[in-house]
């Protein structure tokens, strides 16, 4: 059986056969014409599982902090929950010679989902009971 996402994508490639018109096919279908000259390739050169959407792994950025001195904000953040990023920032400089900026601590805790203080804490708890 044929994936939905997979199908739809070869449903379009056929109107666009049928019509023996890509743009009027796009408009249809709701893709550009672009995606349809796209899926029509990867149709023909890999077949239809090339059609199925692929996700990468989580992107490290090169400008993003590194990992390791993310690893210490948060856990940093955890046995101090109660701290704001302008504390922590200064605290993991005087402590652990980390130079992070209060808006990187920021960055973090958003990306991490512990940006205010009440979910750095329930998070510490958690953490502790799984401990």
């Amino acid at each position: 059986m044929v994936n939905l996402e997979i199908q739809k994508k070869i449903d379009a490639i056929k109107l666009a056969e049928k019509l023996q018109n890509v743009t009027e096919a796009a408009r249809i279908s709701g893709v550009s014409r672009q995606t349809i000259y796209k899926n029509r390739r990867l149709l023909k050169e890999k077949g239809p599982q090339a059609l199925k959407r692929t996700y990468r792994q989580d992107h490290h950025h090169k400008n993003r902090t590194d990992k390791e001195i993310e690893n210490v904000v948060i856990a940093f953040s955890l046995e101090n929950p109660h701290l704001g990023q302008v504390q922590v920032s200064a605290q993991l400089k005087a402590n652990h010679q980390i130079e992070l900026s209060p808006a990187g601590v920021r960055y973090v805790w958003l990306r991490e989902n512990m940006q205010t203080s009440a979910l750095r804490v329930q998070r510490s708890k958690s953490s502790l009971a799984v401990a």
